[in-house]
């Protein structure tokens, strides 16, 4: 649709391209509007793995736009008649992942994901280029008409058309998952070096696309890591309903194939890659049914006593759905006591416990390497250490060994729900930028897969009421105790979700209600900040100061900062100052910090300091807390009211609240 040409800046000295609208084309008006939208599409991004935008503009009235001049080769050529080592291979597909994942979450879609779009620069790197067909997610009524501008654009349409999914090609309506599929046949290529739907004619790729399976990357003489099959297959499902339904999700499942394979774990084949990609198979009931394993069919059984039983569970320790017996169809005696006396203390958010629950755990899955439901409490646990507790040092490792075995527990059992429930927490992290809808999806399927879960349906409700969506948290929280009523954590969260609603006097009796030993930081967190409200900031003082006195390290500085702020409603101002800073110096990277920074935008809110405090609250909200109904009610807050830009903030948020109400 244009010309490209390499240029200088003579201003910032740098080597840039630009791209002007063909010669004879001025006519063109769709032309003309394609080239400005992928400007200001590509310009509205800002990412390491996307080639940048710097100018927009018109000459002799010729549109262009001046971007980044990559230097380096396209992934089409880069694979030509060569294939590249397994480990370069998911860099560049891990580096494509986050680009779109990044792209998709401001709400673009590219639209022409291609390898001839994918550029390799000289160090190596990945960028995706040329948002052409890039449209803002809203704009749906453009779709038809860019799918059908393929058609009648010479030459066009064979660069593009093994790698459109089948919705573009009917010319629906897309959204994120189209890019998901093109994603999936550019994968496939990379790891086989043939593509996945290709035909003499156009017509035939066309019908390609939208009705034969690729075959087993196997029959490519490819030897992939465990799970890589499994990533490809489910980008490229014809029905976008049953594909991926993010690239962040695709995105860390490969980054989990990538740790499997660094470990190890992960030399063998995939053993599922023989199964169709659609047809019969495809239907969730009959897939579940072709993959039926001894313990999955043990799940299957106990699942039709589970809500009869599942009041009596936490009494008398019979094993839920998805567990083996302690005379099971492959664990042995010891390996089953280590798992149930580690699964104890697996969910525990206190050091000790942790601490418990990794050794005997990891002694569990030692004993007996099949055992899938030690694997993913394992897996549980180290994301408690990880989110709670570990130094920034710890962490990237943590992560990465969880991610392991989250993906070893699949491997064994694909319908475990314990494992989704992990892969949830796994997702739902500071350092992920709390993906809400994604780890929302990972539970919603643990409690599709287990209804009696209780843990999934208390995380699932965690989720929600950081987003605001205070009622749909409650009723999870109703359905975790009705599953398992000693479920203690779960019942905390009705306090948190009264206490969002400025019902404090019930918040408090329920956090007074709650074990300090569950949770030290968060219950004596919850618990000073509802006296505080109720006005008693003499008892929540004192809290407070018994708390620091016994855990002075404070990790995530919670209390530190709910000390700030109770320094700041007495007119402390210096104190409250040194106290905010001690809370971000000991907070930043755990995996509340954005409770620490709502506190400290309290903290700045009664000094009377607007500037920080709305700055706060916005650190607060994109560090995953966004809980409209709070910041909407918080006598805190007051000073800021008639400040123009808190109330274009909680106009902010409460347009997201509304998104996420339709989300989930």
């Amino acid at each position: 649709m244009g010309e490209v040409y390499l240029a200088e800046d003579t201003r910032l000295k740098r080597q840039v391209a630009i791209k002007i609208l063909a010669a004879g084309s001025n006519a063109d008006e769709h032309g003309g509007r394609r080239l400005v939208r992928e400007a200001q599409a590509a310009a509205a991004l800002d990412h390491p793995n996307i080639c940048s935008i710097y100018e927009v503009g018109e000459q002799d009235g010729r549109a262009f736009i001046v971007m980044q001049y990559v230097e380096g080769e396209t992934l089409a050529a880069s694979i030509q008649g060569k294939r590249l080592a397994m480990s370069e291979m998911l860099e560049v597909a891990i580096a494509v992942a986050d680009g779109l994942a990044e792209a998709h979450a401001r709400g673009i879609v590219h639209r022409d994901i291609k390898p001839q779009n994918i550029m390799i620069t000289a160090r190596g790197h990945a960028k995706i280029l040329d948002f052409g067909l890039a449209k803002a997610a809203a704009d749906a009524d453009a779709a038809s008409v860019e799918t059908q501008s393929l058609w009648t654009q010479a030459g066009a349409i064979s660069g593009t058309a093994p790698y459109m999914s089948p919705e573009q090609v009917k010319g629906q309506a897309l959204d994120a998952r189209s890019d998901i599929f093109s994603f999936g046949a550019v994968l496939y290529e990379l790891l086989s070096g043939h593509r996945p739907f290709s035909a003499p004619t156009v017509a035939e790729t066309i019908s390609a696309v939208l009705t034969v399976d690729p075959p087993p990357l196997s029959t490519h003489g490819v030897t992939a890591p465990a799970g890589i099959e499994r990533v490809v297959r489910q980008c490229l499902r014809k029905d976008r309903e049953q594909r991926y339904q993010s690239m962040r999700e695709v995105r860390l499942e490969l980054e989990s194939v990538r740790c499997a394979l660094e470990s190890g774990a992960a030399a063998a084949p995939v053993e599922d890659s023989a199964l169709p990609l659609n047809g019969a198979a495809t239907d969730r009931a009959a897939q579940a049914a072709v993959m039926l394993t001894p313990r999955t069919a043990l799940t299957a059984v106990l699942g039709t006593v589970a809500v009869v039983a599942a009041s009596f569970v936490w009494i008398v320790g019979l094993p839920q759905a998805g567990e083996p017996s302690p005379g099971s169809q492959t664990v042995g005696s010891a390996a089953y006591d280590l798992y149930l006396r580690g699964k104890v203390n697996a969910g525990s958010e206190n050091r000790d416990n942790n601490k418990t629950a990794i050794t005997l755990l990891e002694q569990a899955v030692a004993a007996d390497p099949t055992f899938a439901p030690a694997y993913a409490h394992l897996a549980r646990a180290y994301h408690i250490k990880a989110f709670y507790f570990a130094p920034d040092s710890e962490k990237k490792k943590l992560i990465e060994d969880a991610q392991v075995l989250v993906e070893k527990a699949l491997r064994l059992d694909p319908n475990l729900a314990e494992a989704y429930l992990a892969r949830g927490l796994l997702l739902w992290t500071h350092q992920n930028r709390f993906p809400h809808d994604l780890a929302a999806q990972s539970y919603q399927r643990a409690v599709a897969l287990n209804p009696t879960l209780d843990e999934a349906h208390h995380q699932l409700a965690l989720v929600y009421l950081h987003v605001g969506l205070l009622d749909k948290g409650w009723a999870q929280v109703e359905r975790a105790l009705a599953a398992n009523p000693a479920n203690t954590m779960a019942r905390f969260r009705f306090g948190v979700i009264d206490l969002y609603r400025g019902r404090n006097e019930e918040a408090l009796a329920i956090f007074d209600s709650t074990p300090l030993e569950k949770n030290p930081a968060l219950v004596t967190f919850q618990r000073a900040a509802a006296l505080s409200q109720l006005g008693r900031t003499q008892e929540a003082t004192a809290l407070v100061d018994d708390y620091l006195a016994t855990y002075s390290a404070d990790e995530g500085g919670t209390v530190t900062s709910l000390k700030a702020m109770l320094l700041a409603k007495a007119g402390n101002a210096g104190d409250a100052e040194k106290a905010v800073q001690r809370a971000i110096e000991i907070g930043r990277g755990f995996g509340h910090f954005h409770h620490t920074a709502y506190n400290i935008a309290s903290v700045y809110a009664l000094l009377n300091k607007p500037n920080e405090a709305i700055r706060w609250l916005q650190t607060a909200a994109d560090d995953g807390f966004p809980c409209y109904p709070l910041f909407e009610q918080d006598d805190n807050l007051n000073s800021l009211r008639t400040d123009a830009r808190f109330v274009a903030f909680l106009a902010q948020m409460k347009a997201r609240l509304q998104r996420y109400e339709a989300t989930f």
